[in-house]
């Protein structure tokens, strides 16, 4: 059969470059317009919808139906004349039909149009179409013209008609968006309305009342699904990720935001594995040849076999020792020798550096954060890693194996080859990404059942006692076969949108292989292949399946990947606010003498906690700090110990400000008893000896004794190598404070900070703590916080802090004298109502009496002293104004009998002041 028409070789070249030329612009117009977040901008920008965009659709429509009409009359006049069309002239019609749909599906679906890559990609087919059409014009002049001629050139005109509509309306869109007034956005306040209102912009124009924004969820949303703990820790990363993007502009100058890991992730200054990264570059090259190698070596095999020139046992032995050079015993082995110490150079330097960056952050980083979260940080560095692994060791050489295999096939099999594997490639991996964002949906639903699952589960076991003590068994049981028969449904719909999504690529690579097939056995028939050739191409669409599948995946993990990096690039670009100054020095310790002057601190910049508070202590005295909670009063301890910088005034210590010294050498002199301590998952031993790491095992022990716990501990069965679990937990809240206790007793320090630290102990406990106590602030400057009043009697100085002020100081006996705030405090600590100059004419025996013994107590228990010989009397009917004063509870205490030979608090009161008032029957 005889080819149609002849043409020139000028027009043959524009035929196969016209699409080659479109789809290489629109790709990489596209790319720079990811890199550059012009969409993100044209979304933050965005203005109502002009009704262009759709007559531009409809426009593009009826351009990609012209090369299908021109298919049909192609393929009608090669039945009706019984010729085989020409080669160039069906990869041309199919080319640019798949080009100008993929153009066409972007942009109907697109939410958010960048019009460049498309006005640019009409403006080059434009050119090339009328190129062509007056080269074709020029040809057919020459030949005898034909009814399929004269169809054809009537279909380009109209083609040629529909670019040049969109050409124009292109730059009319251009030309009126340069002449338009000024954007709802410019036309924004720059600062908003007061009382809440919003400006009437052109972009909230016509959105219902009930719509949200990009980061906003309505209030039904949030109540009907809770965000987990998970979907907290990934929206705030996309968002840092998103705001670093707006801020620098495009993807380019987002990745050079990671320069600061650059040291941790290339082996600076390590020559060793900086030539083991060029020995596995090395590596890949001989890979990728051995990947086009070993489906030609098939092809040989086979062709030998089939009686060709050669030797099959040749062609076996040849094929076999390239299958074991490319496997994992030959060149992936080597390159992965070479690899392994550069990896984990990478991975470890990460690791070490973020977690030591966290270690040397102030406490305000640490309060806003949770361990998790820190955690999720530091893996962080495993992300940076696994993304270059993946973009050098993965992407690249796969990329460049599909080019060679295309490149490949299209010299062997001829053009139609090429075209059929660029097509099956371009398909697969739009659908694919589409289908695999499509299922985050699915999985998202997954994992919040799973997790709900998970969280029913535990709660129900660590909550059985509550479960059981409420009868709330059969409830719970229930709930959790709700949230399993949820967590399957999900799974299942997850499972199956898999499947799917698996069924629609093979269908799409099964299609592809089906038509190369076809192709390689017609040449085949024709004598311009060999079976071997077939065999080859069956190897190689084999080899293509799983690059195919990773870059249709690589989009989402690639992100994944940021989103896991910008968590440790925010930690590692976090400063501490409480560093060292340049060229501090070392805290020059004499005494312990500690001023505060003018002292003022927030939180958070707008409320003071601490408003101009001034106080001397001489060295060796010991300071108790009282006053309702949140005061001030840990938060003084706080900056002492410079967890936190004031913000106003300074602090000294013998003189020097305490910001001007080495901040490692002030906490060397510090030893703080917190409220609430943390012990290590680890033996008593071991966290008791964190107080001093090179502290012998006797004055461990001897630490333990001055706080009570050095018996308590031997009754343990595996003594002091007993574990007291995470935080502490095996220990109970006395034996937990008491190590805790032995700890700062162990460490000798020269100031000594005690927030509460006998709070957790009963009264027995806390007369053996005060004495240790006594023995371990002799002669050192002491802070105390208390609330239990009693623990501070007898503090050299006691200091009432309210609302972050100093409002009394003095000793217990002034304050008292004062009948100030202090002693407000000191009687509803003892449950009597302060009268007028009452705190004058209580002695030294009351305060020997009254203590916190009573506070710990409930109401229906008698009050004792604790001077077991001082005389009490429990009594038998209460007064009515200590049962006001104590919220009625002392209304049970009128039914308890008094032990004989001794007296309740207010009796003994009544002795020493006469102005309290007894009942008629002498009880108190």
């Amino acid at each position: 059969m005889a080819a149609v028409v002849s043409e020139g070789a000028v027009l043959v070249a524009l035929k196969y470059l016209y699409p080659a030329a479109v789809f290489l612009y629109y790709l990489a117009s596209t790319l720079l317009a990811t890199c550059t977040l012009q969409a993100l901008k044209k979304t933050q920008h965005a203005r109502p919808e002009r009704p262009g965009r759709r007559a531009v659709i409809y426009m593009l429509g009826f351009f990609l139906f012209t090369y299908l009409a021109q298919l049909i009359i192609l393929g009608t006049q090669c039945i009706v004349e019984k010729a085989a069309p020409l080669e160039h002239q069906v990869i041309n019609y199919l080319s640019c039909t798949l080009v100008f749909g993929i153009l066409f599906i972007q942009l109907r679906e697109s939410d958010t149009v960048v019009w460049y890559p498309f006005r640019g990609s009409w403006f080059i087919a434009l050119f090339f179409e009328a190129t062509i059409a007056a080269l074709t014009v020029l040809h057919s002049s020459q030949t005898v013209q034909t009814t399929y001629t004269m169809l054809n050139m009537a279909v380009v005109c109209l083609r040629l008609v529909s670019l040049l509509t969109l050409a124009v309306w292109t730059c009319l869109g251009i030309w009126t968006k340069a002449r338009a007034p000024a954007t709802d956005q410019e036309r924004q306040l720059l600062l908003p309305k007061p009382d809440g209102e919003q400006p009437d912009t052109g972009a909230t124009a016509g959105k219902p009342a009930n719509s949200t924004t990009y980061g906003s969820t309505t209030q039904s949303e949030s109540a009907s699904n809770p965000e987990y703990i998970w979907e907290r820790r990934d929206r705030e990363a996309r968002e840092s990720m998103e705001k670093r993007l707006e801020e620098v502009g495009n993807w380019w100058e987002y990745a050079k935001g990671f320069a600061i890991l650059f040291p941790y992730i290339w082996p600076v200054g390590n020559r060793a594995l900086q030539l083991r990264v060029a020995a596995v570059m090395l590596c890949l090259l001989v890979s990728n040849a051995l990947h086009l190698l070993i489906p030609r070596q098939t092809g040989i095999i086979m062709d030998t076999l089939g009686g060709a020139f050669g030797s099959p046992w040749a062609a076996v032995l040849g094929f076999a020792l390239l299958r074991l050079a490319a496997s994992e015993s030959g060149i992936e082995l080597v390159r992965q020798w070479l690899w392994i110490p550069v990896k984990y150079y990478s991975q470890d330097a990460l690791t070490r550096a973020s977690y030591s960056h966290m270690m040397n952050l102030s406490a305000d980083f640490h309060d806003s954060k949770s361990s998790s979260d820190m955690l999720m940080a530091i893996q962080g560095g495993y992300a940076v890693s696994n993304g270059i692994e993946n973009v050098l060791l993965a992407a690249v050489p796969m990329l460049v194996d599909m080019c060679v295999a295309v490149v490949y096939l299209s010299i062997t099999f001829g053009p139609y080859e090429g075209l059929i594997t660029v097509a099956t490639g371009t398909v697969f991996i739009m659908f694919a990404t589409r289908l695999v964002a499509e299922s985050k949906a699915a999985s998202r639903k997954r994992v919040n059942a799973v997790y709900q699952e998970h969280y029913i589960r535990h709660s129900g076991l660590i909550g059985w006692q509550t479960v059981s003590a409420f009868n709330q068994i059969g409830f719970e049981d229930n709930k959790h076969a709700n949230a399993v028969t949820n967590r399957w449904l999900n799974e299942q719909q997850y499972v199956m949108s898999w499947f799917v999504s698996i069924a629609f690529q093979t269908t799409i690579l099964t299609a592809g292989l089906m038509a190369s097939a076809f192709l390689a056995v017609f040449r085949i028939q024709k004598g311009q292949a060999t079976p071997g050739q077939f065999a080859m191409l069956l190897m190689y669409w084999a080899q293509l399946t799983a690059p195919l599948q990773f870059f249709a995946k690589m989009g989402k993990s690639m992100s994944d990947n940021f989103i896991d990096a910008e968590r440790l690039l925010a930690v590692m670009k976090t400063k501490p606010t409480v560093q060292n100054k340049k060229n501090a020095r070392p805290l020059k310790f004499v005494s312990g003498e500690v001023v505060f002057e003018d002292v003022c601190f927030s939180y958070d910049k707008q409320k003071n906690i601490i408003n101009g508070v001034s106080l001397q202590v001489p060295a060796g005295l010991t300071v108790a700090f009282v006053g309702a909670t949140g005061a001030g009063k840990s938060t003084l301890l706080k900056l002492l110990n410079r967890f936190y910088d004031v913000t106003g005034g300074s602090i000294r210590v013998d003189g020097e400000d305490i910001r001007d010294v080495d901040l490692f050498s002030l906490r060397d002199h510090v030893g703080i008893v917190p409220q609430s301590p943390i012990l290590f998952d680890d033996t008593i031993m071991n966290n008791v000896r964190y107080g001093r790491i090179t502290a012998s095992d006797e004055e461990v022990f001897e630490a333990c004794k001055a706080a009570s716990i050095h018996d308590k501990i031997l009754g343990f069965t595996k003594g002091y190598d007993t574990r007291v679990g995470e935080r502490g937990v095996k220990l109970s809240g006395g034996e937990l404070q008491r190590v805790a206790i032995a700890r700062a007793i162990l460490k000798q320090p020269d100031i000594v900070l005690l927030d509460e630290a006998t709070s957790a102990v009963d009264t027995d406990t806390e007369q053996q703590i005060q004495r240790s106590f006594k023995k371990l602030c002799q002669g050192r400057t002491t802070f105390i916080v208390a609330h239990r009043l009693s623990t501070i009697m007898n503090a050299d100085r006691i200091v009432v802090v309210e609302h972050g002020k100093i409002i009394e100081q003095g000793t217990h006996d002034e304050l008292i004298k004062a009948n100030g705030r202090y002693t407000d405090l000191w009687s509803k600590q003892i449950f009597l109502k302060p009268q007028d100059n009452d705190g004058a004419k209580v002695s030294d025996d009351a305060k020997t009496l009254a203590n916190d013994s009573c506070s710990e107590r409930t109401s229906t228990e008698p009050c004792e002293p604790q001077d077991e010989g001082a005389p009490a009397k429990v009594a038998q009917e209460g007064d009515a104004r200590a049962a006001q004063e104590s919220n009625g509870r002392a209304t049970q205490e009128s039914n308890v009998k008094a032990p004989a030979g001794k007296k309740c608090q207010k009796e003994v009161d009544s002795d020493i002041n006469s102005d309290v008032p007894r009942d008629t029957d002498g009880s108190c």
